[in-house]
C-alpha cells in the first residue's frame, strides 16, 4: 500500500501495470472485480487480492499472536525479527496498529520475547535509548552484535548458537524467498556447516560421556550400599531398644525383691511407723523393761550390791558342787 502511494504515475498506468503482472487465479479475481465495479482503482485491486489470498485472522488475533511469538532456543536474533516483521506487516494491513508506532512495538516485543540469555538481547537491553531505535538502526546493531559474537566464538573454537533453526510455520504463509536477511542457499550452507560441527563435537565428547556414565554408575552403587547400611543400622537400633526394655524389666523385678526382703514378714506401714511412739523403741538393759534406757532406770541396784550378790551366788554353787558330785572311794 505504501509503495502504491509513492508510485508517481497516473492511476490508469497503475491499474494497467498491476493487471499485466497478474496471472491465473489472481487475474481472475481482478477481472471479477472489474465486472462488479466500473470505477475500480489500483488500491481496490490490491484490496481484493488481499481478501482472496491474504490471511483471514482479525487484527486482534494477529496482535495476540504477535505478543506471544517468542524466540526459539538457538534461533538468531535476525531470524526472530523476521518472524515478527511478517506478523507485524499483517497487523498494519488489518489496521491493528499505527505506522508511527511500528518501531516502538517491534523493539518492545524483541526485548520481551527474546531468550533470557541471548547475548544480542542482553547487549540491546544494556544500551541506552533502545526504545527509540528505528528499524534501520535496530537491524544494524543486531547484525553487528551477531557478527562480533560469531568472530569471538570462532576464535575460541565454539559455536555462537546451539543449532540452526528453520521456520516453516503454517501461520506464516509468506515465502522464505522474500527474506531480506539472507537467501535459502546461504541458509542451507549454514545448516551443513552447523551439522558437521555438531557431529565433530559429539565425536570429541564420547570419552567424556563414557567417564560420566562410569561415575554415575559408581554413584548408584554407593547409593545402594548406603541404603543397605541404613537398613542394618535400623535393625540394630531395634534390637538395642528391645534389650533396654528387657533390662529395665529385670531391674524393676530386682528392686521389688530387695524391698520385700528388707521389710520382713510383717513390715510396718508408713502410717504405723508415724503413729509409733519414740518411747516404744527404748529398752532398758538393766531391768529389761521398755520405755527407758539403763541410765534412766529407777529400779536398778548399785553396782556393789550386784557384784556382792553375784559373788554370793558363785560361792553357793562352789559349796554345793563337791557334795552333790563327789564319788569317793568305793
Amino acid at each position: 500500500m505504501q509503495a502504491l502511494d509513492e508510485w508517481d504515475v497516473p492511476e490508469a498506468q497503475k491499474k494497467q501495470t498491476i493487471t499485466e503482472s497478474l496471472k491465473g487465479p489472481a487475474s481472475e479475481a481482478v477481472r471479477n472485480l472489474k465486472l462488479s465495479r466500473k470505477d475500480c482503482t489500483a488500491l481496490d485491486y490490491l484490496n481484493v487480492l488481499e481478501e482472496v489470498f491474504g490471511r483471514t485472522e482479525k487484527a486482534a488475533e494477529l496482535v495476540y499472536q504477535y505478543e506471544h511469538t517468542y524466540q526459539r532456543r538457538g534461533e538468531r536474533m535476525t531470524e526472530y525479527m523476521r518472524r515478527l516483521d511478517k506478523i507485524l506487516h499483517q497487523i498494519l494491513l488489518k489496521k491493528g496498529a499505527e505506522p508511527a508506532e511500528v518501531d516502538k512495538i517491534r523493539i518492545k516485543q524483541i526485548l520481551r520475547g527474546s531468550q533470557p540469555l541471548d547475548p544480542v538481547m542482553m547487549q540491546l537491553r544494556s544500551r541506552a535509548g533502545n526504545q527509540e531505535l528505528k528499524y534501520l538502526e535496530l537491524i544494524r546493531v543486531v547484525r553487528e552484535e551477531e557478527a562480533l559474537l560469531e568472530e569471538k566464538s570462532f576464535r575460541r573454537g565454539e559455536r555462537a548458537y546451539a543449532q540452526p533453526v528453520r521456520h516453516n510455520d503454517g501461520l506464516q504463509p509468506e515465502s522464505d524467498s522474500l527474506d531480506t536477511y539472507g537467501s535459502d542457499e546461504d541458509e542451507q550452507e549454514h545448516l551443513v556447516v552447523f551439522k558437521s560441527t555438531e557431529k565433530a563435537a559429539k565425536e570429541s565428547n564420547l570419552p567424556e560421556r563414557g567417564e560420566l556414565f562410569k561415575t554415575v554408575k559408581k554413584v548408584q552403587e554407593a547409593q545402594v550400599e548406603l541404603q543397605q547400611a541404613h537398613a542394618e543400622l535400623c535393625q540394630l537400633l531395634m534390637k538395642v531398644t528391645e534389650m533396654q526394655a528387657e533390662m529395665q524389666k529385670f531391674l524393676t523385678g530386682m528392686q521389688t525383691t530387695g524391698v520385700a526382703v528388707a521389710s520382713g514378714p510383717n513390715p510396718l506401714t508408713k502410717s504405723q511407723q508415724a503413729t509409733t511412739s519414740p518411747l516404744s523403741k527404748k529398752r532398758c538393759f538393766g531391768c529389761g523393761e521398755m520405755g527407758h534406757f539403763r541410765a534412766q532406770c529407777k529400779g536398778r541396784k548399785p553396782e556393789k550390791d550386784r557384784v556382792k550378790g553375784l559373788l554370793e551366788a558363785l560361792e553357793g554353787l562352789l559349796s554345793t558342787s563337791p557334795a552333790g558330785n563327789a564319788r569317793g572311794h568305793q
